[in-house]
């Protein structure tokens, strides 16, 4: 009987390892080398949609680790869109007080892209878009939420984080939850087991 394939997660949030540590999935983390700013650029002056170019960069985090293994590599972005702009993560924490002023009482989407890479070429791709409403917020709110959440919130493109005090932030979600942390759980988990990693 051949042994399962390893797993690496080409990632270094926190949040997308706890998922899969949730799953009962065990898996190795390294690092991609990517470089975002310029995969972004090109996918801009290529006049590449917002799902194009977060998939740009999932596929490009999991095949530069895929490239020194045979395990299965698990690549993923996450954009967050509103009114037609991309953001990424705020730099501090008056920018993440701006973001959620900006986006109080409105709808945003996550664009969340994750490719999966094994023997140095892409095996599986799926995105998802989330759509996440805020409530009307008041000042008062957001500063208390900052204070409350602290500058790890600074990791999240949202500046919040939904698995934890951020949930208060909001009315409604409309799509698939792990989606909403970063990583589509449930397709993930259907195409290790189709690869041979998972046991169930």
């Amino acid at each position: 009987m051949n042994a399962a394939p390893q797993i690496i997660l080409a990632s270094g949030s926190a949040i997308r390892a706890n998922i899969l540590r949730g799953a009962g999935v065990s898996f190795e983390i390294t690092k991609p080398n990517v470089d975002e700013a310029v995969i972004k650029t090109e996918a801009v002056g290529a006049g590449r949609t917002l799902e194009q170019m977060a998939m740009m960069l999932a596929e490009a985090k999991a095949l530069d680790v895929a490239k020194t293994t045979d395990a299965i590599v698990i690549g993923a972005d996450q954009i967050l869109e509103f009114e037609g702009r991309a953001y990424d993560k705020p730099q501090d924490m008056g920018e993440a007080r701006t973001r959620l002023a900006e986006m109080a009482g409105a709808t945003h989407t996550l664009i969340n892209a994750v490719a999966i890479a094994r023997q140095g070429r892409i095996i599986w791709r799926n995105l998802e878009r989330p759509k996440l409403c805020l409530r009307d917020l008041t000042e008062t709110e957001i500063i208390a939420y900052l204070a409350a959440a602290g500058p790890e919130i600074l990791t999240s493109v949202g500046a919040y984080q939904i698995e934890g005090i951020g949930a208060r932030l909001f009315e409604t979600i409309d799509g698939d939850y792990f989606s909403v942390l970063g990583l589509c759980l449930f397709p993930v988990l259907d195409c290790l087991r189709r690869e041979g990693a998972l046991a169930f």
